[in-house]
């Protein structure tokens, strides 16, 4: 009988290339509702801009402020945001498709039921994250630090993690499959048996155990 081999997890399919170097600049105050934008540029502060149903195509967002913004259901298709903070987010039932995000802060970022595809986010500092009920296909999270991610109800298949942080890992009624957690480092999961799915290493293993006998309803005691 041959010797098993281990398989490795898919791996996600995220952007490599930024967008294109050539974009005209647009003031906040140009984004009308529902519109549809391709290679803009836009910077500074957003204030109370309802960007709900907005497409953006081929657009970067740098060293903006969203905190006031509505991007509930929005479209984002092959585009960057650099620099970006907001106090939340609200980008509700959107839709993200080969996107970047990096070197961003934000408080809240609401992506409650959005549909997040090719997606890499690098160097970020990210309170609560709420993917609840979303559909996340591709993501990789690099060099970060986010205090809860919430994943509860979402299905969430090829995410990746390296160099990151996570104070709080939710994932009740979850559906995960290729979501190799190898790179992240831990504080809390619940329930752990919603890791089904996920990919870990052995000392991840160990740190969970009380949390997994917990679950169980195990009672781990020294020997008699």
């Amino acid at each position: 009988m041959s010797a098993s081999r281990s398989v490795q997890p898919a791996t996600p399919r995220v952007p490599l290339a930024e967008p294109s170097s050539s974009h005209h600049v647009l003031g906040w105050d140009e984004m009308g509702l529902g519109g549809e934008f391709d290679g803009a540029r836009l910077e500074g502060a957003s204030g109370a801009t309802d960007l709900s149903d907005v497409t953006f195509r081929d657009c970067v967002v740098a060293r903006a402020d969203l905190s006031g913004a509505d991007l509930t259901r929005s479209r984002w298709e092959g585009s960057l945001l650099e620099g970006v903070f907001a106090d939340e987010l609200r980008a509700g039932k959107s839709s993200w498709r080969n996107v970047m995000l990096r070197q961003s802060r934000m408080g809240v970022l609401d992506l409650v039921d959005a549909k997040v595809q090719a997606v890499r986010i690098g160097g970020a500092k990210l309170g609560r994250v709420d993917l609840r009920r979303a559909i996340v296909t591709d993501l990789l999270i690099e060099d970060a630090v986010i205090e809860e991610l919430d994943l509860d109800e979402a299905k969430a298949t090829r995410i990746s993690f390296s160099e990151v942080h996570i104070g709080r890992l939710s994932l009740h009624g979850s559906v995960l499959k290729d979501v190799d957690l190898r790179g992240a480092r831990l504080a809390g999961v619940g329930p752990v048996m919603g890791l089904r799915g996920a990919i870990i290493t052995d000392w991840q293993l160990q740190e969970l155990a009380p949390a997994l006998a917990a679950d169980l309803g195990l009672r781990v005691l020294g020997e008699g």
